[in-house]
């Protein structure tokens, strides 16, 4: 959290009552589509995405989380209506959970936790922005490369499936793509 805005005790001392730690074993769920999303997660070990399955039931994946990052759907916390995403643990994962009535508590009560939400809300903007303009602008060679140079730790921590599903294709078009590029 420090890295995001420095916390003094009193600001901390706010917060740690209403922290609650978790285990997630993979599989498991913060949140399903159609559900409200209640909790933001902060991610201390293991990782999670968030995904949609469409009516053909192909899973895209909109974020892949590990550690040291917060996840939950974000729509559905913010507004309190029901989840888009299904939140999911893709392998055994601690996280430390808080919910939305007292985060919005602590917005009210703390200038440093009204300054400490804008800074996380920049942040996930601008992280939605590059993957929007990732999706519009590249194709999926382009966006499989781009992915390549940017987070080559992704192809040791995730399965191939939940980088096609990431990368906004199917899992036998992400391997006709790396047979191409080995070939090359």
């Amino acid at each position: 959290m420090n890295h995001i805005l420095p916390i003094d005790e009193e600001s901390w001392a706010m917060l740690l009552p209403h922290l609650k730690s978790q285990q997630m074993e993979c599989g498991d769920f913060l949140c399903r589509s159609g559900e409200i999303c209640k909790s933001i997660a902060f991610i201390q070990s293991g990782s999670m995405r968030a995904y949609y399955t469409s009516d053909d039931l192909l899973e895209t994946n909109l974020l892949l989380c590990s550690q040291n990052e917060f996840i939950c759907d974000y729509e559905s916390f913010i507004t309190q209506s029901p989840a888009k995403y299904n939140v999911e643990a893709i392998e055994r994962t601690n996280v430390i959970v808080l919910s939305k009535s007292v985060l919005d508590a602590l917005y009210a009560e703390s200038f440093y936790w009204n300054c400490f939400g804008r800074k996380v809300a920049e942040g996930i903007y601008l992280s939605s922005k590059a993957r929007a303009e990732e999706l519009l602008f590249y194709g999926p060679e382009e966006r499989y490369l781009r992915l390549m140079r940017k987070h080559p730790e992704y192809f040791q921590k995730y399965a191939l499936k939940h980088l096609a599903g990431y990368l906004g294709i199917a899992p036998q078009s992400l391997s006709r793509i790396r047979a191409r590029l080995v070939q090359h």
